[in-house]
């Protein structure tokens, strides 16, 4: 038996082998006989020759030839799938070259393949209800449980069929036909065809799906067909062309907010996660974790994953770039605390602040800030442990600091870090009077403020350094002098459009006010509660919180010094008091007294 079909085989390849271009006549007279065996030799004849280039020219200029070949497709595609088959591979060739797109719509070969698919897909599915009613009756006798078996072995043998069908749909490359195509409801079958087990099948549909998700209107289809959790789905699969292009259509769809809500309840994380340790899909798995990861409520997802130890390798490799991608994520992730606690242990902050160091990466060092600013708000929190965690790197940064402070971007973040570092952060070993002293960073910060040296995002860093510096006591006496306060003042009034570095500055001025080495320095010195009566009468809460609590502090010093209320405890309780009755007292002149 096995020598007779080799033999017949043979003999199929010898026939395919003979085809030339001059009997193509003779080959379209067989498309016209009722044989379906004559029928089938004639398309095979015809796409041997489509095949070869060459021949590509003679045989669409032949308008009989291709009135012919549309026609039978038309006609007979519900009648013999092996016919059908065969003739859309002859108008996939032709379909490879997009000079011959046009050509093909005239033909309406488009309609016809997206009828066929449907048509097909429909069957698929009564086969798919035979089949399981079958299985139902299987168990109640023998001829039964035969009838299913043989059921089920058409199935595969007719799904096959399908599949190699489906391979041939045309990938429209003219926007107005991909829109005819989606109007057509092409996304509806594509969805549907997700469900088959043909990698090559899959490999189409999702090229395509990919191709159409770059439109709102057809991202919205697929949520309404769920395509999002199929795709989840298919990233267990053992075929790595199909994870790669369902990672680069989930990639497309993670642009739409909706699209990763779906994604995240279908718990696509942990399996990204998974991709993530092999090499060929880290980058379309680092695009999507990092879309992902723009949403707060999913930061803390990453948390209960192996996420965090594999993006701290990933960052520790020897190389000086690492990938854009890689490091968004990172930043993201470190935005939310009990992610940058993880990546704050087994030394992990000590390496990500001598790669920063080393490389100068503009991504990585936003990722050392947000962690700063975790260790400063634990310390919110009275149990808190996370005590000297900066003592061994606040030098190294320091240093770096300075050595770039040429560059705006990175200035900018390690003043920020500067400023989250409290005294206890750097306790035992180290305190900011010792720093202050050993690296000069009085004139460094001076420099920083000077009137139009600095942009504003910088000012409003060192702004906030200071009012850092002030809580260590040791600070005082070498950083505050006249000149100095002088200068906060002068930078309060010439930011006093700034609302953000006006806050932070009475903020300094009120950890000032409780030294009393200072008080008299700055209420004196500077009559810096003129300043903060003026500023009082502000739309702004958060200001007119803070110059309160100044105004609080300043009368209750007044009252621990002299036992009552001086003049500037007077001249704070006239305001209030004019701010309090100002409608009173704006309306009160618009009522004379009457004349005696």
């Amino acid at each position: 038996m096995s020598s007779i079909s080799g033999a017949r085989g043979k003999d199929r390849q010898a026939r395919k082998s003979n085809a030339v271009l001059h009997d193509l006549d003779m080959y379209m007279e067989r498309l016209y006989d009722d044989d379906v065996e004559s029928k089938q030799d004639g398309a095979i004849r015809i796409l041997h020759l489509a095949m070869h280039a060459m021949h590509t020219e003679q045989l669409v200029e032949n308008e009989a030839l291709m009135a012919l070949l549309s026609r039978v497709l038309r006609d007979d595609y519900k009648k013999n799938s092996t016919l059908t088959m065969t003739l859309l591979r002859i108008f996939w060739c032709f379909s490879t070259f997009v000079q011959l797109h046009p050509l093909l719509g005239n033909y309406s070969i488009g309609a016809t393949t997206l009828k066929i698919v449907e048509f097909e897909i429909k069957r698929h599915e009564l086969c798919v209800l035979e089949e399981q009613t079958c299985a139902q009756w299987s168990t109640t006798s023998l001829e039964a449980l035969e009838k299913y078996q043989n059921e089920r072995k058409r199935n595969r043998k007719r799904i096959r069929k399908q599949n190699q069908i489906f391979l041939l749909i045309h990938l429209a490359q003219d926007i107005r036909t991909e829109r005819k195509m989606v109007k057509k409801n092409i996304i509806m079958y594509l969805s549907k065809m997700l469900d088959r087990t043909s990698a090559n099948l899959q490999l189409v549909v999702l090229a395509f799906l990919k191709k159409l998700s770059i439109f709102q209107e057809n991202m919205d289809a697929m949520i309404r067909l769920h395509v999002p959790e199929k795709l989840v789905t298919h990233l267990n699969c053992s075929h790595e062309k199909t994870i790669q292009m369902s990672l680069k259509l989930l990639h497309n769809l993670s642009f739409d907010p909706q699209q990763r809500d779906l994604l995240v309840k279908n718990s696509i994380i942990p399996r990204l996660v998974i991709l993530l340790k092999k090499p060929p899909f880290r980058a379309s798995t680092l695009r999507i974790l990092y879309h992902l990861s723009m949403d707060d409520r999913c930061k803390s997802m990453f948390t209960y994953t192996d996420a965090i130890p594999i993006v701290m390798q990933l960052i520790n490799f020897p190389q000086n770039i690492i990938a854009k991608e890689l490091a968004a994520l990172t930043v993201n992730l470190s935005l939310n605390a009990r992610n940058a606690e993880w990546m704050c242990q087994r030394g992990g902050l000590e390496a990500l602040v001598k790669r920063v160091i080393r490389t100068s990466d503009p991504l990585l060092v936003k990722v050392v800030r947000n962690i700063s600013q975790w260790t400063y708000r634990s310390q919110e929190d009275t149990t808190c442990t996370q005590k000297g965690t900066w003592a061994s790197l606040i030098v190294p940064l320091i240093e770096f600091a300075i050595s770039q402070q040429e560059k705006h971007d990175f200035l900018v973040e390690m003043i920020a870090i500067f400023a989250n570092v409290t005294p206890d952060d750097i306790a035992p070993t180290c305190s900011w009077d010792q720093l202050i002293l050993h690296h000069s960073l009085v004139p460094f910060i001076t420099k920083l403020l000077v009137p139009g040296f600095s942009q504003d995002d910088v000012v409003l860093e060192v702004v906030q350094w200071i009012s850092t510096l002030c809580l260590e006591p040791k600070t005082i006496p070498l950083m505050v002098t006249s000149k100095f306060l002088r200068m906060l003042q002068a930078l309060f009034h010439g930011k006093a459009h700034d609302q953000e570095i006006t806050h932070q500055l009475l903020l300094v001025f009120y950890r000032l006010l409780r030294y009393l080495n200072t008080f008299d320095h700055i209420m004196d010195g500077l009559d810096f509660i003129s300043d903060v009566i003026a500023r009082a009468n502000t739309s702004n809460i958060e200001l007119w919180r803070m110059c309160e609590l100044v105004m609080d502090l300043v009368i209750d010093t007044e009252m621990q010094r002299y036992g009552r209320i001086e003049k500037y405890g007077e001249r704070i309780r006239q305001l209030r008091f004019e701010l309090y009755n100002a409608e009173y007292l704006d309306a009160f002149p618009a009522h004379p007294t009457a004349s005696m």
